[in-house]
């Protein structure tokens, strides 16, 4: 009997150049850590795919609370602010994907197809999680880069 692989969500897989870049980044900002420190996010206007990018933080009661969002993530996660001002994730898929990004803690890849009315959009998410001083995760850092219109 052949066993199958485990399960995983690899970073290998992406095909979006700018999420490539951004995952290259990572890798060498964490260097030979098992994650990137937050600190070196810094804003998120200095990294690569920056429009595409959200910083959330992981809240002690286990939300994910956005701390910065690049214009074309915003418009494609479609997120809004709460009554108080602050952009909270509620995406149930969402949540699975930032969960399963911290229980891994290694960087997490999907590849979307999202039906929006007649079209079927493509597009890449790329979760990567980034530790406090104590090498904790304390942040995720998603990019998520639009591939194309699959059908239109």
């Amino acid at each position: 009997m052949i066993k199958p692989p485990p399960l995983g969500w690899l970073a290998d897989e992406i095909q979006a150049p700018s999420l490539l870049e951004l995952n290259a980044w990572y890798n060498a900002a964490r260097g030979a850590n098992p994650l990137a420190p937050v600190d070196a996010v810094g804003k998120l206007t200095a990294l690569p795919a920056a429009d595409d990018l959200g910083l959330v933080e992981i809240m002690p009661d286990g939300s994910y609370l956005y701390r910065q969002i690049g214009p074309a993530y915003a418009k494609l996660s479609e997120l809004r602010p709460d009554a108080d001002g602050l952009t909270r994730e509620t995406r149930a898929v969402m949540r699975q994907h930032l969960d399963l990004a911290c229980s891994e803690a290694k960087p997490f890849h999907v590849s979307i197809t999202r039906w929006d009315g007649p079209r079927i959009l493509q597009y890449d998410r790329l979760i990567l999680p980034l530790g406090d001083a104590g090498g904790i995760i304390s942040h995720l850092l998603i990019g998520e880069a639009f591939l194309r219109v699959a059908r239109g």
